[in-house]
């Protein structure tokens, strides 16, 4: 997943249609308060929690808990499913 990818699932959870990664890249940077663009990007894909609380509350979402590895537990479940190691 890149930092386009989860902008435009934020636009989505905030209720807007999601925007390309060119109107992102355009209008996004004035509202991170002066926070250099690329390299919040890169911390976003990184999955670099400050960044991501930044991103979210730049979008007004909520910042609950971030718990990747709950995600990660729960695909690798699905997939010992289909092989029938669960």
């Amino acid at each position: 997943m890149n930092a386009y990818d989860i902008m435009q699932e934020w636009d989505l959870e905030s209720g807007r249609e999601a925007r390309s990664a060119q109107e992102l890249d355009a209008q996004v940077p004035a509202i991170l308060a002066g926070e250099d663009y690329e390299q919040w990007k890169a911390r976003l894909e990184a999955g670099d929690v400050k960044a991501i609380i930044h991103g979210l509350k730049s979008w007004g979402l909520p910042v609950g808990p971030l718990k990747p590895f709950e995600v990660d537990a729960a695909i690798e479940t699905a997939e010992r499913a289909q092989h029938g190691t669960v």
